[in-house]
Parts: structure tokens; sequence; C-alpha cells
């Protein structure tokens, strides 16, 4: 008999419940490549589009910068191939102003070109954000964009044009390979940027300077020599001097923010932190250096730091530079953020509210122009002492010649009397006779502080000013000793604000009051410079018309040529 042995089995362990598949994740939204690329610029400009209704609806007015535009504008919508001025300063370029802007604003208007500048700048500011500030760029995108509102909303349409071009020229190249295709963009749009505005170009240089010391050559040359041929081009063909004031306080707040650009941002910031450093050099140089530039220099450092410096600290804050970072260096770089970022906002945010009604003078002008052309004004030239808001020279401007007009460059150059301390009667009376003015005209609103004392003046009599009209608002005043704007034997017929009619009995020449250009002609005369002034020399008796033209050219080397 077998024997069968049987073990005792020890119980199964229980196997373990499979694990069920977890659900199907639901459908990912499919986002829109375009939305997802372009989500910080859309943004951007959606946060700021409703600013710009707001101004153009409500808070633009014609005062302030905006006169200067419309001034350019409506003379050259009325004379577009006129590129010599008699309107304001006894003559002025329309190219020492800008090259195109008044070209674009006489087209599309002065407003409309104002809003496509400023929120094409606000696009491309937030797109070269978003490509070279890691995982942070929408803060400072909106920052950026409320430093571009606020330029538009100061009524600086020309800058705003150029600053447009010369963010297009610098996105073409930042953060990307120099192929030629980027740098010929950025050399068309840093050559835009300065014919748009030379400030706009000048900031072009600083940035080409930063590209230079990181020793990225194409680039620098992209953004540097297009600037350089403008001015050095338009100073040649479109001679021009002029000062722009800037008092020493004026340079504390762009050095100070430069220098926090300097120490906040990362060192592998290498092109910011160079340009800012030359940048504040530029500045303390431009201050010590009289110049036309002056105080529009500080523009760069107020409409631009406060973005740059958000940027640098939320790099740091996301961990990308932490490292190495001491607790405290980046509290003090939140700090000085938070007070440049706090500045733009509440001096932005300022101008959130009603503009000031327009004053009576400017809305009831039709008595003035209505007694100037009694008077004869057209046949001569006029001072209209500067106001706060620079409405005036726009008003007068299209109908008589106003010595002085809405160009601080020029007004420092060829009215330093009103910048030089105590004005007094002598003075003003030669600087009058000088210039050939024959009525004084003054209206009841606020003078500009350039004008305070000239307005005084006038305002205490003198006795070679008449009082020959006035109503509620205006008074005009003739120079009883004033030089002829022609000399004999010419008779002047109409002085106007882009011609000036004169009739000669005979052969022979006549000095003629009007700051000299090389583009001024005479059909059938010879037109050349006597000194400060221009000369016209002619064959025979009649009516010339002293005029310029684009398509005539300037004069040639011998400073005379017989037009036609």
């Amino acid at each position: 008999m077998s024997i069968q042995s049987s073990t005792l089995s020890a119980p199964a362990s229980p196997q373990p419940r499979p694990t069920p598949p977890p659900p199907p994740p639901p459908p990912a939204l499919r986002r829109s490549p375009g939305a997802a690329r372009y989500r910080v610029p859309l943004l951007a400009i959606a946060a700021v589009l409703p600013l710009y209704w707001g101004w153009d609806a409500v808070l633009a007015t014609d005062g302030g910068d905006l006169a200067a535009q419309y001034a350019w504008a409506g003379f050259v919508g009325r004379h577009p191939d006129t590129p010599y001025g008699l309107f304001w300063f006894g003559g002025i370029h329309t190219v020492n102003y800008s090259v195109i802007s008044p070209h674009l604003m006489a087209l599309l208007g002065v407003r409309a070109v104002s809003v496509i500048s400023g929120i094409s700048a606000t696009w491309m500011l937030a797109v070269l954000l978003e490509r070279t500030v890691a995982r942070v760029p929408l803060w400072p995108a909106l920052v950026g964009a409320l430093g571009l509102w606020y330029n538009v909303v100061l009524g600086r349409t020309t800058f705003a044009l150029g600053l447009a071009f010369a963010l297009a020229g610098l996105l073409a190249v930042a953060d990307r390979a120099p192929r030629p295709a980027r740098l010929a963009v950025a050399v068309f749009g840093a050559l835009f940027a300065t014919m748009g505005s030379p400030v706009a170009g000048l900031f072009l240089l600083v940035a080409g300077a930063g590209y230079l010391v990181a020793r990225q050559y194409g680039k620098c040359l992209a953004l540097t020599l297009p600037p350089v041929a403008v001015v050095g081009a338009t100073t040649l063909l479109f001679p021009f001097q002029g000062e722009q004031p800037m008092a020493a306080g004026r340079m504390i707040l762009p050095v100070l923010l430069s220098a926090a650009v300097v120490w906040a941002a990362p060192r592998t910031w290498r092109v910011v932190r160079a340009s800012s450093a030359l940048y504040a050099a530029g500045v303390v140089l431009t201050w010590l250096v009289p110049s036309p530039i002056g105080n529009n220099v500080e523009r760069l450092a107020l409409l631009f730091a406060p973005a740059v410096l958000l940027a640098a600290a939320l790099h740091r804050r996301s961990g990308a530079t932490r490292n190495g970072v001491r607790r405290a260096h980046v509290r003090a770089m939140t700090l000085v953020t938070a007070l440049s970022v706090s500045y733009l906002c509440v001096t932005s945010l300022m101008h959130l509210r009603s503009p000031d009604p327009v004053p009576g003078w400017v809305t009831h002008t039709d008595g003035v122009l209505a007694a100037l052309a009694r008077l004869g004004a057209n046949r001569g030239r006029v001072e209209l002492p500067t106001d706060r808001d620079h409405r005036g020279a726009t008003l007068l401007g299209p109908h008589v010649e106003l010595m002085r007009g809405w160009n601080q460059q020029l007004d420092v150059e060829r009215g330093r009397l009103f910048y030089e301390g105590e004005l007094d009667g002598p003075r003003y009376h030669a600087w009058l006779r000088q210039w050939a003015v024959g009525y004084v005209v003054l209206h009841d609103g606020t003078p500009d502080r350039s004008a305070e004392r000239e307005t005084a003046l006038i305002k205490e009599g003198q006795d070679w000013l008449e009082l020959v009209w006035h109503d509620r608002y205006w008074k005009i005043y003739r120079v009883r000793d004033t030089l002829p704007l022609v000399s004999a034997p010419a008779e002047l017929e109409h002085a106007g604000e882009a011609e000036l009619t004169l009739r000669m009995p005979r052969a022979g020449t006549s000095t003629v009051r009007i700051a000299y250009s090389p583009w001024l002609r005479a059909e059938g005369a010879c037109v050349s410079a006597a000194g400060p002034w221009t000369r016209l020399t002619v064959p025979r008796a009649g009516v010339y018309r002293l005029t310029s033209d684009y398509v005539a050219g300037p004069v040639d080397e011998r400073g005379c040529r017989p037009a036609g």
C-alpha cells in the first residue's frame, strides 16, 4: 500500500485588485497659436484702449504740445511743397521739426497719428518684453503701455511716431541672431524713427551704444548709422541753430533712474546695463553742453525705466536669478521699482480729469483777426507774447507772420533776451525793431513763463507802443518806429505764412528781414544771404514772390541762382 504524504497549506495572501485605468482627460482647449503667442501685447493693448478713447473723446485739446502738431499739420496741408515756413520766428524749416510727421498728420489727422503711434508702440514694446523677459512680461508691458499713453496725452505726437518706428527697429534685432533681413528691418526702423523724431533717433543711439559694449557690432551699426545719417543730412540741407534749455534739477531723476537700472538689472542683461550707464553720462553731458536736445533727453528714462525696473525685479523674484542675490538687495530693488512705477502711474493718471475750460480769448478771435486785416498787419510781422498753452501761435500763425511761435529751441536762439534774466523796455524795443515787428498783440490769457516780463512791459505802457484796437479779450499795439520788413526801394505787398510778395520799382537789391535759407527763391530774381537776412537782387522792375520749393531745391554754392 502506497503511503501518500500530505502537507498543510498556508492560507493564500489576497491578490490586490487591479487599479482601474484613469478616466480619460477632458479634451484640451485648443488655443489659437496666434493668441498664445501674442497674449501679452493683446492684453496690454486691451488695457490701454479705453485710455486712448478717453483722451481722444475728452482730454485732448488744442493746447500744449498739440498746438505745435496742429500748426505744422495745418501748414503742410496748405503748403505741402514748401520747405521753409515764414509764419514763425522769421523763417523755420519744416524738416527741422520732423521730416515725415507733419505730412502724416496733415494726411490722417493729428489725433489719428497720435493714437496709431501709441498703440503700435505699445504692441511692439510688449512683444519685445515677452521675448526678452522670462515668465513675467505682462506687468512690465502694462507699465510701459501706460508710459506710452502718457506721452500721447502730453501731445508729443511727433515723438510718439518716432518711438513706434524705433521700437520696430529694436524689435528686429533684440535677442535674435543678426541675419541680414533683420538688420535691414532695424536700419529702416532707425531711419524712419529719426525722420519722425530726432529725439527718438537719439535714443536708438543709446541702444546701439549698448550693443557696441556687448560687441554685437552688426546690431550697433544698424541702429546708429541711420540716425547719424538723417541728422547729418537734414542739418546740412536745412541749416538749424537752436537751444533747448535744461536746468540742473532736470537731470537728477533720469540719472537716478538710469543708475537704478544698472544696479537692478541682471548681469546677463548686458545691453540694458551698458545702455543705461551711457545714457546717464549723456544726460549729464546734455546739461553741460547747450544743444537742441536739452531737457528732451529725460524722456527715455521717464517713459521706460519704470517698466525695465519692474521687469528686472520680477525676473529676480521668479527664481531665474535668485541664487546669489541677497534678500536685502531684492527688497531694496523692489522699493526702487515701486517708487518709479508709482511716479509714472500718478503723473499719468493725474491727466484723467476734464480739461480746463477753453479761455474766451481762444474762442473769440474773429474781432482781432478782422482788425489785423484792416490795419494791414499782413504787410509786416506781428509779435504775440507766448501763452501758457501755446494756442495763440496756432490761432494767428495762418493769418500773419508771428515773431514768436511754438518751438523753444528757436525761441531761445532768436529771443534769448526772454531767457537771460530781467527784461527792460529798451532791450525789448530794440528786439522788436530788429525783427521788423509792426504790431504787438496781447490777449487776456495766462502768459508762458518766458513771456511774463514781456507781457508786464506791454501792460505798463511804453511810449513807442500805441494802442490802436481792443475788445474784451484782445489788444493791438502799433510799434511807432519799427524797421521795414523789406528795405528800399522795395515795397512790401503781402507777408504770408509761406511767401512774401514785394514790388520793385526798378532793378536793384533789397534786404528782406527773413532769416536766410538756401531754399528761398524768387522767379526771375537772385536770392542770397546778407548776413543773417535775405538779399533779393532783381534785374528789372516788377512784382516778385519770395518763397521756397522742394522741387527747385536749394541755391547753388554761389549763393545766388536766377530761378526759371
